[in-house]
């Protein structure tokens, strides 16, 4: 083999390496994800998202079916639509009450977490919803 080969060989192996690593990190994001779900979401959502929580029918609005937001968002989910929706803390108060929690400022303030941890438990909780979705748009996977 050429030093050019090895050269092509060496790099693909190291990207494998790379590309084997997300796929792990990827499922500890849905892990954990669901976990954040579990906690903070499943109480209106439910156990499975599909929006029949214990205080759903208590609620003004019914909760969305968490498993058909590829219906909206297409699959793979538009991760940051779904975040900055989760987030709730850029919304403009013109376009009327919010009936979820501003989840943005809930885990923000909850042990003075900064940005970055916010984002990253966003981008978890996307995560699992991705890993959830059953709707029209996912049936083309």
């Amino acid at each position: 083999m050429h030093s050019s080969q090895k050269w092509i060989v060496s790099s693909c192996a190291v990207a494998l390496m790379f590309i084997g690593s997300a796929a792990i990190a990827r499922g500890d994001d849905v892990a954990q994800g669901r976990a954040i779900y579990l906690h903070y979401c499943a109480t209106c959502h439910g156990p499975t998202g599909e929006g029949n929580g214990p205080v759903a029918r208590d609620l003004k609005t019914p909760p969305t079916n968490l498993r058909l937001l590829s219906d909206l968002y297409g699959n793979p989910l538009q991760e940051d639509k779904v975040a900055r929706a989760i987030d709730g803390r850029a919304e403009v108060e013109a376009h009327g009450p919010r009936e979820m929690p501003v989840w943005g400022e809930r885990f923000s303030d909850e042990g003075h977490a900064g940005e970055r941890q916010v984002k990253e438990r966003i981008a978890k909780l996307v995560a699992y919803l991705q890993s959830i979705q059953t709707g029209a748009r996912s049936a083309s996977r």
